[in-house]
């Protein structure tokens, strides 16, 4: 039988292996996706090749999509939209308007700079506050707002307190490990202040030192 060392050893030249061609793998454990909850609209921070939990239990939902990273628009467009109603906005999130750069990785991205990624590139991309960016949009409490851009979420939430007033359900990625940019408990607490609350961890990435991090739905209470 293969022993636990014997495991991290593989994992870790795979990952290695992948980190070359430039590829993060993780290994996760994933939980099933409340379908009873009135969410007919949903804004997607961070599309990259779409969110499959999402567009899986709710295929008749409508997507405000947002991407700023130009190499998954295609797939976004010809693949996601085609099947999916909603729109594509190209750009970022943040907690201001203006322009921020977007540092890139192979087929990631990152509005910061990771000290245990080694970016090849960056680009100027614009960013807006999500209250700004959909003002013209119908948002209300049959909302989920999902956002997963490695580290920036907190800032994104800072620029959407006016969405997370009219909002119901909300599905952050919270990372652990290598990030600077704010603490879990930093994260939850503001999101206690427009009262979501835990409610269930979706899916735990895991990485050969431990969960790197995971996917937490968060719902208002009143």
């Amino acid at each position: 039988m293969m022993t636990y060392k014997m495991k991290l050893k593989i994992f870790s030249l795979i990952s290695k292996f992948f980190y070359f061609f430039g590829f993060q793998i993780f290994y996760s454990k994933k939980e099933i996706f409340p379908k009873n909850l009135n969410i007919k609209k949903i804004i997607d921070v961070g599309v990259a090749n779409g969110t499959e939990i999402l567009l899986k239990n709710y295929p008749n939902a409508k997507y405000y999509l947002i991407e700023p990273n130009e190499s998954f628009f295609k797939i976004i467009e010809n693949q996601i939209l085609k099947k999916y109603k909603g729109k594509l906005f190209k750009c970022g999130a943040d907690k201001f308007n203006g322009f921020k750069k977007l540092f890139i990785y192979g087929v990631s991205s990152s509005f910061y700079k990771r000290k245990n990624i080694k970016y090849n590139t960056y680009k100027k991309i614009r960013v807006f506050k999500l209250d700004t960016l959909l003002k013209n949009e119908k948002i209300s409490k049959d909302t989920l707002l999902k956002i997963d851009t490695e580290g920036n979420e907190l800032n994104i939430l800072k620029g959407s307190t006016k969405i997370l007033k009219k909002i119901n359900y909300l599905m952050l990625e919270v990372r652990l490990k290598n990030i600077e940019t704010y603490n879990p408990s930093e994260l939850i607490s503001f999101c206690h202040k427009y009262k979501f609350f835990w409610d269930k961890v979706l899916e735990i990435y895991y990485v050969k030192n431990g969960i790197s991090y995971f996917d937490l739905l968060l719902i208002k209470k009143k």
